[in-house]
């Protein structure tokens, strides 16, 4: 339980760099973490010059506040001119209002709104609530009226403003060209000039360059003859078109890909398990996170920016359980935030949708924290028997209680729940979007597909698949299921069914799509699962 709780008023300001996702691809890591230090070290000096306080900073966004909403909109007028010194463009939220503080760390409905208020602006705008409009009423600053808008997770419209001018006008965003400009002189310090001039010469010829890394993997040499790791699909014309080499990293593991935010991860190991984060475009290792030890993938979850981790553990005095919840920057791999929280976890699942992070206890209580304030929002009892597999999508959270032939779909909105029976001992793979908003089940045990109707929750017959799927994903108008020696495709449209075979000695045990360039990641497990 926290220490101490008090309400006290505050300016909450926001600030969160405009396509950060796409830039962090494009620089690579080495760039990317120079861009964020040099991004955090220019807010952090107009903060301390306009007398702000920092309260937390996440990737690529920073949360701040003031005694007054006057020197907030100085602060982040000066925000959004300088860091385009960096080839950057910013979007902040405004809001005055009575925040709750607990253990010192800030949350409540103000920050809330702050946040939603943020997400509203588009590039170099500060947007300001009416609240923030009417106190600063001839202070010297000019706003434009953007109307009344709903705040999503917050009760009624809120009219909102963007600030304009202080004393000078705020620039206008920057152009593609003068970015890029920019953004070519952020240099790792440790590269040196001739990286910087061969940087620049570059520039000329980055489309190119981009394709190179999956050509290489293709070429002859010791490299060639090294196992298959990972495989490239091309969607669009259905057949490999790239694979990296090198040990296998997720061999014994299955349905441990996912595509998240620019950043393809692969879950690896057994007893001393961990995180690879790897380019989507080229497969290139980025990162590792190093994982508890005996850790479950059910208690990885990815989103809003982060890694979210659920471990279970125990107060020693009392024996009470308890589970933490860890926030870790996808970026740097440093720990954001803990929330510890009384409950048992120890066969109990996090994951992440709908707009928020989900953790569902053993007993079947399912918690909701908001991301933005890293706070439980509200607890649930659900019920379920099964707790181990929970999907949030197409606005409900299901879980899937397999052994008993059963999903449980339930509604945070309303805290109802609804039992669907299915014919499959199946788990949700993703959500349909040609033909509305139609989940589809994969069972690996009968290698089936079967489509249900989320809000009726009627099943059709279940699709046989010819492979041992293991993994599958909804993506390009098909169904694209890993499956040993094949990649199964279902089309959407049609119900037909294609396969894609693999190159000798992968085995298909993993699937991550990347939106961005029409293609499938395919992880090679090596062998089929026990029992399979």
């Amino acid at each position: 339980m926290p220490s101490s709780v008090r309400r006290r008023l505050a300016t909450v300001v926001f600030i969160d760099i405009v396509g950060s996702t796409t830039l962090a691809t494009d620089l690579g890591d080495a760039r990317w973490r120079e861009l964020l230090t040099r991004f955090r070290k220019v807010v952090r000096a107009e903060l301390k010059r306009q007398g702000g306080t920092e309260q937390d900073t996440s990737g690529d966004g920073f949360f701040a506040t003031f005694d007054q909403p006057a020197q907030a909109l100085r602060a982040a007028a000066s925000i959004v001119a300088a860091v385009q010194e960096l080839g950057l463009d910013v979007r902040v939220g405004i809001h005055t209002g009575e925040c709750e503080e607990i253990d010192g760390r800030l949350g409540g409905i103000a920050v809330h709104v702050g946040a939603r208020v943020m997400a509203l602006a588009g590039p170099a705008e500060v947007w300001v609530t009416a609240t923030v409009a009417d106190l600063v009423a001839g202070s010297g600053v000019s706003l434009e009226d953007r109307g009344s808008h709903e705040l999503k997770g917050v009760e009624g419209a809120r009219h909102v403003f963007a600030l304009t001018a202080v004393e000078t006008a705020l620039p206008r965003p920057l152009s593609p060209e003068d970015a890029a400009a920019r953004l070519a002189l952020v240099v790792p310090p440790s590269k040196g000039r001739r990286y910087r001039t061969a940087l620049l010469a570059a520039a000329a010829i980055v489309a190119a360059a981009v394709a190179v890394p999956l050509l290489a993997f293709r070429s002859g040499g010791t490299a060639a003859a090294a196992p298959v790791s990972l495989v490239r699909l091309d969607a669009s014309v259905q057949r490999v078109d790239g694979v990296v080499r090198g040990r296998p990293l997720g061999i014994g593991r299955w349905a441990n890909l996912w595509s998240v935010d620019g950043t393809l991860w692969q879950y690896v190991g057994q007893r001393n398990a961990r995180l690879v984060g790897r380019n989507l475009r080229t497969g290139e290792v980025r990162q590792t996170l190093s994982l508890p030890a005996d850790f479950c993938v059910c208690r990885v979850a990815f989103g809003f920016g982060s890694v979210w981790l659920l471990e279970p553990g125990f107060v020693l005095s009392a024996g009470t359980p308890l589970a933490t919840i860890s926030r870790i920057d996808e970026l740097s791999g440093r720990r954001l935030t803990k929330i510890v929280v009384h409950g048992d976890a120890s066969s109990g699942t996090i994951a992440t949708g709908n707009g928020s992070v989900w953790v569902l206890e053993s007993n079947g209580k399912l918690l909701r924290i908001d991301p933005v304030t890293n706070r439980v929002a509200r607890s649930y009892e659900t019920k379920a028997i099964e707790t181990r597999t929970l999907v949030p999508v197409a606005g409900y959270e299901w879980i899937c209680e397999c052994i008993f032939n059963t999903v449980l779909r339930f509604d945070g909105r309303t805290g109802r729940s609804k039992t669907f029976k299915i014919p499959e001992q199946a788990y949700l793979a993703g959500v349909e979007t040609l033909s509305g908003e139609t989940l589809w089940l994969l069972d690996p045990q009968s290698a089936t597909l079967t489509s249900m109707d989320p809000v009726s929750g009627k099943t059709a017959a279940p699709l046989g698949l010819s492979g041992q799927p293991r993994q599958a994903v909804v993506a390009f108008g098909a169904v694209w299921a890993a499956a040993g020696r094949v990649v199964d495709r279902l089309d959407l449209l049609t119900r037909a069914r294609t396969e894609i075979q693999m190159p000798a000695g992968v085995w298909a045990g993993s699937i991550a799509a990347d939106p961005d360039t029409h293609s499938l990641w395919i992880g090679n497990s090596g062998f089929a699962p026990p029992n399979a």
